[in-house]
């Protein structure tokens, strides 16, 4: 099928499926999935600035399905995202200048890449260690679902006093800097703490040139102590406010085609119905290893990009890179649903044995 804007032909099959697993995994995860959907659609033979435009607006559309979805689930904590965003915004525009003198000084494809990768491995290895270690101990079912092995961190992190303690508007009574977030289930915590979460994550954003919620949840999560499915929601509406300004940038030049647009996007509500009904089901630590293993595939997919261009022994790899990064987030797309589908059928039997007892 003929992709006018882009002007090439791709299989609309094809876009579809890199549709539901991007949908599937933003739901599940709470990512946009940009290093997915540029990749794949890279791997379809899309041109580069239009792969970048276009996965840009999908990123936006299919957070905007999946935020939707979770906030209908009560997985939405705006009043946790709002400070994040604030604290974002300044963060890009800093991470921005930092490219720009990389990039005087010729050095971005040096350093980026390398960066990139490492924080994905740090990431993924970290998430796998954490699943290993809080499964060792012996807590009860329910609160084992939400263990981390940084539970001593989160207290220490809600429990700052960070000056001000209260701030004056004029002609407005004095305000405390103190707020409580119910949807996290956390009664007391600086506004500064959001606010400084959203600039670090906003500056590795703007830096690495992604949406910035890969890194975001599970920020949430083992550094603020956010449980892991109202992180997940509450990554979701970042990604959509931060991913706002290059999504309209691209637009504005006519550098994204609406139409391959328009099949992802269809074909990511579908999946997006999956993986947010997947977290009502699945074990917020089986959430977080599945997300550690996707992030490794990452890793290793834009590794063996970089050592490609670098050895032109190993120029093959470059064929192999690709299929890691669409083939290894499809096999977790099937794992999902069947964790989802035995998990309900497990909670349907217990509920029939408990009527009829």
């Amino acid at each position: 099928m003929l992709f006018p804007n882009a002007d090439v032909v791709v299989n609309p099959v094809l876009l579809a499926l890199l549709g539901v697993i991007v949908g599937t995994l933003g739901g599940f995860f709470g990512v946009g999935g940009g290093f997915l959907i540029t990749g794949g659609l890279l791997v379809f033979g899309v041109p580069e600035i239009y792969a970048i435009g276009t996965g840009l607006t999908l990123i936006m559309g299919s957070s905007i399905i999946n935020m939707l979805k979770h906030r209908g689930l009560g997985n939405v904590d705006f009043k946790l995202g709002i400070p994040m965003v604030l604290g974002a915004i300044p963060a890009v525009f800093a991470a921005e200048s930092l490219n720009s003198s990389l990039e005087e000084a010729g050095q971005v494809g040096n350093v980026i890449p390398y960066v990139y990768v490492a924080v994905l491995l740090l990431l993924g290895f970290f998430l796998v260690y954490d699943f290993f270690k809080t499964r060792r101990r012996s807590l009860s079912a329910d609160s084992q679902s939400e263990a981390v092995s940084t539970a001593g961190l989160t207290q220490k992190i809600q429990s700052l006093r960070i000056p001000p303690h209260s701030v004056k508007l004029p002609g407005l009574p004095a305000r405390s800097t103190y707020i409580s977030l119910k949807v996290s289930g956390i009664e007391s915590i600086s506004v500064f703490v959001p606010l400084l979460v959203g600039f670090g994550i906003g500056f590795f954003a703007g830096l690495l040139g992604a949406g910035g919620g890969f890194i975001l949840m599970p920020v949430l999560v083992f550094v603020v102590g956010i449980p892991t499915t109202v992180a997940i929601g509450t990554d979701l509406f970042q990604v959509i406010i931060t991913g706002s300004w290059g999504t309209l940038l691209y637009a504005l030049d006519n550098h994204v085609d609406p139409l391959m647009a328009l099949i992802i996007l269809a074909a990511a509500s579908v999946g997006s119905q999956i993986g947010t009904t997947a977290t009502r089901f699945v074990d917020p630590g089986r959430i977080r290893i599945l997300y550690g293993i996707t992030v490794l595939s990452g890793a290793l997919a834009i590794g063996m990009g970089q050592v490609a261009k670098a050895s032109a022994g190993l120029a093959f790899l470059s064929r192999i890179d690709d299929w890691v990064l669409l083939g290894i987030p499809g096999c977790m797309c099937v794992v999902i649903t069947i964790l989802m589908v035995r998990e309900a059928w497990q909670r349907r039997i217990a509920n029939n044995e408990g009527l009829a007892g």
